[in-house]
């Protein structure tokens, strides 16, 4: 089970080419991403069930820029991210909106099983910071992540294209079984990128 869940709400992406090789060109995408992490995990401390008993998860936001060989589908990425629980006065349905935890995250992004093979998985590995929210004490966590690209196929199992479409999955870890996206992993209807993350 992961620590954090996280899906792509919406991608802006360019394509140029890379500075150092101007031959070679670069998939600069940027994201917004919003997700759960689970209580007891870094980023959902069990101290924060004392403010919020009925906690059973917190909402984590986050925005992350990566860069990625279109020929490799190697690169790097970064971001900011805030752990959020609802502010007082919201109406319990609204999406929380008041940060407890704020940092950022870095490192590596493999995208070269979607790239090359044209398996949609990737993976990333690299480092969350932020401030202790008991202590201040800076915290550097290591992390590694999996990316799940979603997918449609019709009765025959042949690909699909239309995003109206119910039948959309992400592929499992043996490559071959399919995962259902559920109506809670869509944005807007469109199937959405999945980020699962790991402490180390």
């Amino acid at each position: 089970m992961a620590d954090v869940t996280l899906y792509e709400i919406s991608e802006r992406v360019t394509f140029d080419p890379d500075p150092h090789n101007p031959a070679v060109i670069v998939r600069t995408a940027t994201s917004p991403l919003l997700g759960f992490a689970a209580v007891g995990t870094p980023l959902c401390p069990s101290d924060l069930l004392i403010s919020v008993p009925r906690l059973r998860s917190c909402t984590v936001s986050a925005n992350g820029t990566s860069s990625v060989s279109v020929v490799t589908g190697l690169g790097l990425v970064s971001g900011t991210f805030d752990v959020l629980i609802n502010a007082p006065g919201n109406d319990p349905v609204h999406v929380p909106d008041l940060p407890v935890i704020s940092g950022k995250f870095d490192g590596s992004v493999d995208l070269s099983a979607a790239v090359v093979r044209r398996v949609p998985h990737g993976s990333v590995t690299g480092t969350f910071t932020f401030p202790d929210p008991t202590t201040g004490q800076l915290v550097t966590l290591p992390f590694t992540g999996k990316f799940r690209l979603p997918f449609g196929l019709d009765a025959l199992g042949r690909a699909l294209r239309h995003r109206d479409t119910p039948a959309h999955f992400y592929l499992a870890d043996d490559e071959s079984s399919h995962i259902r996206i559920r109506s809670d992993e869509r944005s807007v209807g469109f199937p959405t990128v999945r980020l699962e993350v790991r402490f180390q």
